[in-house]
């Protein structure tokens, strides 16, 4: 079963698990050399990677203010 990514939109979904959709990073890869690791991925890989950066940042990095939802499930969009 592929990993299904629900991309925080910036209203603070409670169910959001990445801050990028697949297709959000191979847009941005696209402009970049040496991205033959992240082009040669297939795309349930490419949502894991995805899922787990986002679980790095979160884990990782204090930020400054407040969550802006009480239910959001990442720590972004925030409120100061």
């Amino acid at each position: 079963m592929a990993l299904l990514i629900t991309k925080e939109d910036g209203t603070g979904r409670p169910d959001a698990n990445s801050y990028a959709a697949v297709a959000d990073a191979d847009a941005y890869f696209d402009g970049h050399l040496y991205v033959s690791a992240w082009t040669g991925a297939a795309a349930d890989r490419k949502a894991a990677a995805l899922v787990m950066a986002t679980r790095l940042i979160d884990s990782e990095f204090q930020f400054e203010g407040f969550r802006a939802r009480d239910a959001q499930a990442l720590q972004w969009p925030r409120e100061r």
